[in-house]
């Protein structure tokens, strides 16, 4: 089977529904920022801190070109993958695409207090994550296949997910 590549912003809990579709569907799970963090052996804020979010970028293109190559596997990506236009013509070429959709509120719901969320490490990250879903919105909905998370568990996504498949 291709691969499922989950994208969404941070929250909308692409790691975990990853993980759930996975075992529903008997295929591999990859999350890019863990594979990134065991490449780098060091944490996402310190990637950040130390090299930046260009180098971060550049990193998370560079795993998702190695890992796109194999096939069957639920890939959660990195909530900012998608803004590069390789990336997005990569995951298309190699598998579906589903968009995790989730509100703003629910969003900051479940990030707020949270402190390994390197872009949401300032004096206001509502603000900078408000400004940071209107800037990806428009490359999360260019996908055509979505599905909405918000109050649902990620095992009730996965199911959900796994359902339309079946179609």
């Amino acid at each position: 089977m291709r691969n499922i590549y989950l994208v969404g912003m941070m929250g909308s809990g692409k790691s975990e529904t990853g993980s759930a579709l996975a075992e529903i569907l008997g295929m591999k799970a990859v999350d890019m920022d863990d594979l990134i963090v065991q490449e780098e052996r060091r944490s996402l804020n310190e990637i950040f801190e130390q090299k930046g979010e260009a180098y971060f970028r550049e990193l998370e293109s560079r795993i998702l070109g190695q890992i796109s190559i194999k096939k069957n596997q639920v890939i959660a990506t990195g909530g900012g993958s998608v803004i590069r236009d390789d990336n997005r013509h990569v995951m298309l070429q190699t598998g579906k695409v589903i968009y995790l959709k989730s509100s703003l509120d629910v969003l900051w719901d479940r990030l707020q207090g949270m402190k390994d969320r390197p872009l949401l490490k300032t004096a206001d990250p509502k603000v900078v994550l408000e400004r940071i879903f209107e800037e990806r919105r428009k490359y999360y909905e260019c996908f055509e296949d979505a599905v909405d998370t918000d109050f649902k568990t990620p095992e009730d996504v996965a199911r959900e997910i796994a359902a339309t498949l079946e179609d």
